[in-house]
């Protein structure tokens, strides 16, 4: 079933307000621009399967009232992008949410596992992949384009049944609504402020309080022009090319065409634009970059140790090792214990996982491998090793 009419729209949905759980999935084209655009949004729930047209229904209001009601659970896989793109049709976030590439990952799936390959996992099922570089935003939709779109939301629902399942048997759910939380919050749908993403360039932090005010203009300047323009910022100019201009500003258009990695139709288009923001009188002072602390070489093998400890704990409990921490996080446990402001000292992680890993700080475990096994297990002791 296609829509493509606000009146079909809203007749699928009023017979949607019943069911449980809604199956999503969108096609969209994100190449050469800084929002994707959105091209098919599909819908399924108890053999009811519809793409529905965005660019011939502009108002999405029926389809609102559903990925918006608090009793209906709206299933996704690899959700981030969709809930983005949806944020932005709709203007709130879509919740409650199931994401099913997360609760994969909460089980010991592969790491980041495909949707194709989650299907074939639960359901034993091979997805073709034929239309994966399809534009869909051309018209018209062949029938094949229409009929893959609409075969992810179909195998959406057993690999969603499949999961909760699992989870529930592994007394994992709560740690799954801890994720899916996170992904309704509406803070991660707001635009950075322009003007603090200068803090983010690496090498700002060994700029001078007047070249780093002129970078914070240039990086502002760049990331109104994106998304106004809705083009990648890097097609204006690259990061290189900002910081160069902070630390050596240039006088006219014909010195810009002389910095490296800066093209000749960027200086044509937005040249002006970038001298202007160049020599930009900052609104006020520019807050300092600090510096992320860095650990010392000393502790380099304690970090080791942990990522041992943390790859073993997780292939042992079945939980992706990337879900639980990055080396950073376990370097800023090192550093700061318990009190680390990381994923792993808070919530199911650091339940499952992150005591553990401080009880390994103190000296109450070991590692070695399991004979015969070839697999690496923590061992406790009762008291610290000397």
């Amino acid at each position: 079933m296609v829509i493509q009419t606000e009146a079909d729209l809203a007749e699928f949905c009023s017979g949607l307000r019943d069911v449980s759980a809604l199956f999503v999935d969108t096609e969209f084209v994100g190449e050469g621009r800084y929002y994707p655009d959105v091209g098919a949004i599909q819908v399924s729930t108890d053999g009811q399967k519809a793409l529905i047209d965005p660019l011939a229904v502009r108002d999405l209001s029926s389809l609102k009232a559903l990925l918006t009601d608090p009793r209906l659970e709206k299933v996704f896989h690899a959700a981030s992008q969709d809930l983005a793109i949806f944020y932005r049709l709709l203007g709130e976030p879509v919740a409650p949410v199931f994401d099913t590439q997360i609760a994969a990952a909460l089980l010991g799936y592969d790491e980041q596992i495909s949707f194709a390959r989650l299907v074939e996992r639960t359901a034993g099922v091979v997805l073709p992949k034929s239309h994966s570089f399809t534009d869909w935003l051309r018209r018209p939709l062949s029938a094949k384009q229409i009929e893959y779109a609409l075969e992810d939301v179909r195998y959406l629902e057993p690999a969603y049944q499949h999961l909760v399942t699992e989870l529930a048997t592994r007394g994992r759910l709560s740690w799954a609504r801890e994720e899916f939380a996170a992904l309704e919050d509406p803070g991660r749908f707001t635009p950075a402020d322009p003007r603090e993403l200068y803090a983010q360039f690496r090498g700002a932090e060994r700029l001078n309080a007047a070249d780093l005010a002129r970078l914070r203009e240039l990086v502002a300047w760049r990331e109104e022009t994106a998304r106004a323009q809705n083009i990648p910022s890097g097609r204006i100019a690259m990061d290189l090319v900002l910081l160069e201009l902070a630390r050596r500003p240039r006088q006219s258009v014909a010195e810009l065409r002389e910095i490296r990695g800066l093209r000749a139709n960027q200086v044509e288009r937005f040249g002006k634009e970038l001298l202007a923001a160049q020599d930009r009188t900052p609104d006020g002072p520019c807050p300092p970059v600090k510096r992320a602390a860095s650990l010392p070489a000393k502790y380099e093998p304690t970090v080791d140790f942990l990522t041992l400890c943390l790859r073993s704990l997780a292939a042992e409990n079945e939980i992706s090792s990337t879900l639980l921490a990055t080396r950073s996080d376990l370097a800023a446990i090192v550093l700061s214990g318990g009190r680390a402001k990381v994923p792993l000292m808070s919530g199911w992680r650091r339940e499952a996982v992150g005591e553990t890993l401080l009880a390994t700080l103190q000296g109450k475990a070991t590692v070695r491998v399991l004979p015969g096994s070839r697999q690496v297990h923590l061992e406790w002791h009762t008291a610290p090793v000397e």
